[in-house]
């Protein structure tokens, strides 16, 4: 997309047109909206619109730069109806006037295609097809008839709801196919395989239809009239300007199987489109039918597969041209930026089975984009978007980050993951998820909530400030990249066969693609992969020199790194490069096949260079192309010995920006420094740009040799922005001798009280249960309860997929009859205030030992829609809270809490209210001092001495997102990345008074507390349901809170 601009509007913001004018130091320190965050803003209830506004102040607050448009599980609002429409407009009209963006999103829920079923509204024709084929002909396997897919992606299922297409007779030896042939009507073989076209079965997550056929672009053009074009009517003034970008996520087609030995009887999936013979005919010349089973089984002798190889590259055409391409257009007519990522893009073996080729996939975003869950730290997906973005001039990536991480994700984990994907080319972060509301499924839907029901939301802006100014930098002038890699994903599709046979290659294969990126990026060589596929289009061979060009980015080296197949089209132009003068290297396997036909004679590229497949030969190859190196030092200041060794823990981005350039490089250790040497190519000025106060100052450094040096110590999880100014080989002063200090007294602080910053809690989430007016049922915990109910009365299953409420027919909504719950708990005080927390408190009867409690919503706690209802005096001993419901399909049954002035105990599997005492609390575990529930901050007030002078204040050890300081009555900064230390600056001799605010989250009152801890790290719904030995009804209280008695370090020079 670059800076260009649509039919005449000014330039999109998602194009960043401000980096192209000088660097402005006012912008530095306070970014605009386009560098900022914008997350996945969940539409999950019904909406409100007054509610949504109010967000939308929020998120202001929040540092974000405005929000991602996306519906998700709970909509009861008609999807893309007019009264949806029209609080989109009002949102966007509200985003316009605070200067942030309103971006789209294309689908209810995802993956993206089916326009919530309004694709196949009276079109049955353009469901997701697939091949299934299978030894078991239709009527043989009857379960499968009635089984209905629930995933929540475009993996084929058997349905019987297709036609008979093909039948071979396969001949299966020594685990591999020896000879097959396809049967004519009639025709009866040894082993016969039968081919059929079908849909999948209809599917609760898709609201009763299925995914569509993205192989089909009549299909995907009734997703974009159903989508687009209605966002087009309700706010297409505002595309390209508050309006930038539209998310598209996860489009994918049927997942290719495979079989474990060639001799199993498993169904086998491909995927399919009604004219997919016709199309690979024109291309190929021949029936892709006669030749089926080359794609799932291996030939004999190892020999390769030409129609596998076909097979796969011309699915994945089919896709792109069916779906992405459509889009693609579409966007950029009408001057929005398409955005979002593709499905499963990490590794060989996922993007061959749901994609075919991510790079490929990425041709016509105008902002490539990437899914990071979980917190992996995985280069290979983002190496890829952001090598398309630059051979495109596209000056970053968007990141779909910080899902699955539970609401224990702290700011330490913010920054570690925004930062490795920032020093790999991600400049628009886009949050999973900041929740409109937590009503019923919506609190397990992948949290935390990046929005107001976090307790320590308002202070994001120390993350999302630090990100914004690193963008400000990163997306300015060109990445510096000399370095290009062969992509070696059309060399794994040879290897797609049986797992048995295949197994080893598949491994090997995926292995030595992990290991080279990290052997690279590790070693401080920043390089770009090539798309065989792509790279035709984007380098015509009379452009060719002693340098590479592919599209808009220029290289010096190319690696062949393990190819089996390489295309003749790439060949050609690597021989053109190799003999003008530029460095080509082999390394690894060198190519048996070319366009997946055996080579007449051995592949080779006159001038080339031949390297051992070691990290150390393939670095040692690179060494004259390296623009940033760093040696690890020793010591209590920074010198350099025999022992030290080249960091292997940082990486680094370098952009070149007129003159100067701008180097961002963090430290993907999150725990353990690195003294470091960095040496950068170039005779510099280094000035640091502080990210987290938006200042600037003189790098001490030296100039010698054609580079600039600098000592700096990378604590665990930092990083360093530098703006690079030419100079001439002159030096400033020794970094070491700017930082040389050292220690005097240190003297722990004292607590005097705390503070809590909401009522305490006790949670209760185990009732006994009546249904209408039958016999009370034994305790259970209310999630499973709800299970109970469900099953008995032929309601679905909530689970992880499930139908949306906007699409769930009237009748079914009505209520089926009473269920009554009862909780019971003990307490050890008079409980003269307290108040009962719930959902949906206006429709549901409440009792308090045998008292009718009224309905009355006093306020609400955590999320708008869980309301507090003030309760009477309770005395101490036992009490029980019952609750009535009319249930039913829409009926959320969950945790209750009483919140209020008191202690909490938990003993075994029960939790007992005991009387408070606060004054007792001492620095450790928090939840071990009668808080085991609680979810809001802790204030530790506090006094220390000190001798006068310069004071550091040490919280060496805690779990919180984050620390507030304040010193006297006055803000003096946050603790939340290491060194976990903060300058207090001058302080007078004497007493002082120190507030530290511990900030909480939400985790020991709503997360998957039974259970336990370290199962997974994947907390999806089906978390706060599991069964057998990964669930137990004791709580997993995560710790929480200041664990170590705070120091005050006196410091002098």
């Amino acid at each position: 997309m670059g800076d260009a601009s649509f039919q005449g509007k000014p330039p999109n913001p998602r194009s960043f047109p401000r980096a192209s004018e000088p660097f402005d130091q006012a912008l530095f320190l306070r970014p605009s909206s386009e560098y900022r965050g914008a997350p996945l803003w969940t539409r999950n209830k019904k909406l409100d619109r007054e509610q949504l506004l109010r967000q939308i102040d929020h998120l202001a607050e929040m540092g974000m730069g405005g929000f991602t448009i996306h519906v998700r599980t709970g909509l009861d609002t008609e999807y893309l109806g007019d009264e949806f429409m029209e609080i989109v407009k009002s949102c966007v009209d509200y985003a316009e006037s605070k200067k942030m963006l309103a971006c789209l999103y294309d689908e209810d829920r995802w993956p993206s295609g089916y326009a919530g079923g309004k694709v196949m509204e009276n079109r049955p024709d353009l469901k997701a097809q697939h091949i299934l084929l299978t030894c078991k002909p239709y009527g043989e396997q009857v379960a499968w008839r009635a089984q209905g897919g629930s995933e929540c992606t475009g993996r084929a299922t058997r349905s019987e709801l297709g036609h008979l297409v093909a039948r071979y007779d396969v001949a299966i030896n020594n685990d591999r196919m020896e000879v097959y042939r396809r049967l004519g009507d009639g025709e009866s073989g040894r082993n016969v395989w039968h081919a059929y076209m079908e849909p999948n079965p209809p599917s609760e997550w898709f609201n009763g239809y299925t995914y569509a056929d993205t192989l089909s672009k009549e299909a995907t053009d009734r997703f974009i009239a159903a989508t687009h074009e209605v966002y087009k009517v309700a706010v297409g003034d505002k595309f390209g300007s508050t309006v930038p970008s539209i998310f598209t996520d996860e489009p994918q087609f049927a997942h290719k199987t495979q079989l474990r030995f060639a001799e199993d009887t498993w169904d086998v999936f491909l995927p399919w489109t009604t004219d997919l013979p016709d199309t690979f005919s024109e291309q190929y010349g021949y029936d892709i039918l006669d030749a089926l089973p080359e794609i799932v089984w291996d030939l004999p002798d190892g020999s390769s597969s030409l129609a596998r190889y076909h097979y796969h590259n011309h699915v994945c055409d089919r896709f792109i041209e069916g779906y992405l391409d459509p889009v693609s257009v579409w966007c950029r007519e009408n001057g929005l930026a398409m955005t979002g990522h593709m499905m499963d893009e990490p590794t060989l073996f996922t993007q061959t089975s749901a994609l075919g080729e991510a790079m490929r996939c990425y041709r016509g975003f105008d902002l490539p984009g990437v899914d990071m869950l979980c917190n992996w730290v995985e280069y290979n997906t983002v190496k890829q978007a952001t090598s398309v973005a630059r051979q495109n001039g596209i000056r970053g990536i968007m990141s779909e980050i910080y899902g699955v991480t539970s609401w224990m994700f702290d700011f330490l984990g913010h920054k570690f993951a925004g930062d490795w994907q920032a020093a790999l080319g991600v400049t628009t972060r886009v949050h999973h998820l900041s929740w409109v509301t937590m009503a019923g499924e919506a609190k397990r839907d992948f949290p935390a909530s990046i929005g107001y029901q976090s307790p320590w939301s308002l202070e994001y802006p120390l993350v999302e400030n630090h990100f914004a100014r690193v963008n400000v930098a990163m997306t300015r002038g060109r990445a510096v990249c000399r370095v290009a890699v062969i992509h070696p994903i059309e060399s794994y599709w040879l290897a797609f066969g049986p797992i048995h046979s295949s197994k080893g290659e598949q491994e090997e294969r995926d292995e030595a693609f992990l290991n080279l990126t990290t052997w690279l990026l590790h070693g401080l060589v920043d390089f770009d992969f090539i798309s065989e596929s792509l790279f035709e289009s984007q380098t015509h061979k009379d452009q060719i020199g002693n340098t590479l060009p592919v599209g808009q980015s220029e290289y010096e080296v190319v690696i062949v790194p393990n190819l089996r197949t390489i295309r003749s089209t790439t060949l050609s132009r690597l021989r053109r490069f190799s003999q003008a003068g530029g460095k080509v290297i082999m390394t690894g396997t060198s190519p048996t096949l070319i366009d997946g036909i055996p080579a007449k004679k051995p592949v080779e590229i006159h001038g080339s260079i031949e390297v051992p497949w070691l990290k150390s030969k393939i670095l040692n190859a690179l060494e004259a192309h390296r623009d940033i190196s760093a040696v690890a030092t020793d010591g209590p200041l920074y010198c350099l010995t025999s022992q030290s060794t080249m960091s292997s823990t940082l990486l680094y981005q370098l952009r070149q920006d007129g003159d100067e350039q701008f180097l961002f490089i963090c430290n993907t250790e999150k725990q353990v420094a690195s003294k470091c040497q960095v040496s950068i190519r170039g005779s510099w000025q280094l000035t640091l740009l502080d990210t987290i106060s938006g200042q600037y100052s003189e790098l001490p450094s030296t100039r010698r040799n054609g580079k600039t040096s600098f000592f700096h110590l990378f604590e665990g999880c930092s990083s360093l922005l530098l703006r690079l100014t030419p100079r001439s080989e002159t030096s400033t002063p020794k970094a070491e001798e700017a930082l040389a200090q050292g220690m005097a007294e240190t003297c722990l602080v004292t607590l005097r009280n705390v503070e809590l910053s909401e009522p305490n809690v006790l949670l209760l989430d185990f009732a006994k249960f009546l249904w209408n007016d039958g016999s009370w049922e034994g305790e259970e915990e209310v999630l499973r309860i709800d299970n109970i109910m469900r099953n008995r009365l032929g309601i679905p299953l909530k689970l992880e997929a499930f139908r949306q409420p906007h699409a769930s027919p009237p009748e079914s909504r009505k209520a089926k009859g009473k269920l009554s719950l009862r909780f019971n708990f003990k307490s050890e005080v008079n409980l003269l205030t307290s108040h009962l927390a719930l959902e949906n408190a206006k429709d549901v009867h409440i009792m308090l030992d045998g008292n009718v409690i009224p309905s009355t919503v006093e306020s609400w706690w955590v999320d708008e829609d869980i309301s507090t209802i003030r309760l009477p005096k309770i005395p101490s001993g036992s009490h029980e809270i019952q609750l009535t419901y009319d249930y039913g399909l829409m009926t959320n049954l969950e945790r209750i809490y009483i919140l209020g002035d008191f202690g909490v105990e938990i003993r075994g599997t029960k939790a007992t209210i005991t009387a408070s005492q606060l004054s007792k609390f001492q620095f450790g575990d928090w939840t071990q001092h009668e808080l085991p529930f609680y979810a809001g901050n802790v204030i530790y007030n506090c006094d220390f001495e000190h001798s006068g002078g310069q004071a550091v204040l040490e919280v060496l050890r805690f779990i919180a997102p984050l620390l507030s300081v304040e010193v006297d009555g006055q803000v003096l900064g946050k603790i939340a990345f290491q060194p976990h230390s903060l300058k207090l600056g001058m302080l007078s001799e004497g007493k002082h008074k120190l507030s530290i605010t511990s900030y909480g989250n939400r985790e020991n009152a709503f997360g998957p507390l039974h259970m336990p801890t370290g199962t997974t790290v994947f907390i999806g719904p089906q978390a706060w349901r599991t069964e057998g030995p990964i669930w137990h009804n004791e709580y997993a209280i995560q710790p929480m809170g200041i664990l170590q008695q705070p120091r005050i370090i006196a410091m002098k020079q």
